[in-house]
């Protein structure tokens, strides 16, 4: 039996040895014999998953959440299709009982508009760069410019996988503002809007997933639950949210006050007639519109049912 002996080991006594010298050539065979040599390997499955993403094949895909058009429950039945990183068509039968006195709606992308998928497209752009640092580091030799290049190279994949694990704010509801309905469907505030509703479109990948997400929103009329801050966007809600999480001390009722709004009791006559009276509330009243508003595409709104679809 033999066996070969790294040729850089030291069996000498301890006080003659030297570490940092050690490490840097330890450090240097690790990446000659064994990270390098993985390289092509790792190379081909970047390009493969880079030739996937930028395929021009066409991927049809249905959505239906099960529901029928014809009962009294939401109901979505469509298809959506991807070529690369865009929505290349877009069709769906949509019915929510509330909406337009539950008449089905048909949504369909117009020829002309473009939806692309933020999420493919900056994951593509962080392989491509990926790629680029991975054929460097073939003919890199120098131990600290690989190491260097190897952490920006987990950076990347770390931030593409971030982006399927957690989608951006910009691109959820309510923080999209509709951008999804926005720029699919021409004419979109006739087909999503009406005087008491609005239809969002949420579109998101999500791990492996594409998801499909439809709401029916109800406008919030009622001041000053209904009011928008136009220098900050922010709802009458928001900024009570906001005061009661400064002020930890101070309750609803306080924060109401200081706004100018009156606090009935919960009797049947008050909560009828804060109905009418812009300045009263109950507290009850108060507490569902804090719970439920949500500032969205400059409206404040309170969501009545969501039709939640994956596509593999």
């Amino acid at each position: 039996m033999t066996a070969e002996v790294y040729s850089n080991d030291y069996f000498g006594r301890l006080e003659d040895r030297d570490f940092a010298q050690d490490k840097t050539i330890e450090r240097t065979w690790l990446i000659e014999e064994i990270i390098k040599p993985e390289l092509p390997n790792i190379i081909d499955n970047v390009e493969r998953c880079l030739e996937m993403l930028q395929s021009d094949q066409v991927f049809k895909i249905p959505i239906s959440n099960g529901g029928s058009e014809y009962g009294n429950s939401p109901s979505v039945k469509g298809l959506v299709a991807r070529q690369a990183n865009k929505l290349v068509d877009f069709q769906a039968l949509v019915k929510f009982p509330e909406f337009h006195k539950g008449r089905p709606i048909i949504f369909k992308k117009h020829p002309e508009s473009h939806f692309p998928l933020q999420q493919i497209e900056d994951i593509t752009s962080n392989l491509e760069k990926v790629l680029n640092r991975l054929e460097e580091l073939e003919v890199t030799n120098n131990s600290d410019s690989f190491i260097s290049s190897i952490g920006e190279i987990l950076q990347l994949l770390t931030k593409s996988i971030n982006l399927l694990q957690n989608p951006p704010r910009n691109l959820s509801f309510p923080d999209s503002n509709n951008q999804a309905m926005k720029q699919l469907f021409k004419d979109h505030e006739s087909l999503c809007e009406s005087t008491h509703h609005e239809i969002s479109l949420e579109i998101v990948l999500f791990k492996n997933e594409l998801c499909v997400d439809f709401r029916n929103l109800s406008k919030v009329t009622k001041k000053p639950w209904c009011g928008i801050d136009p220098q900050t966007g922010k709802s009458f809600s928001d900024k009570v949210k906001d005061q009661l999480t400064q002020d930890r001390s101070k309750n609803i009722s306080d924060i109401l006050k200081q706004n100018g709004v009156h606090i009935e009791q919960p009797t049947f006559i008050n909560s009828f007639m804060s109905n009418f009276n812009t300045q009263w509330t109950t507290l009850p009243q108060a507490q569902y519109f804090l719970n439920r508003c949500v500032t969205f595409n400059n409206n404040v709104v309170i969501e009545i049912n969501k039709v939640a679809l994956t596509t593999m």
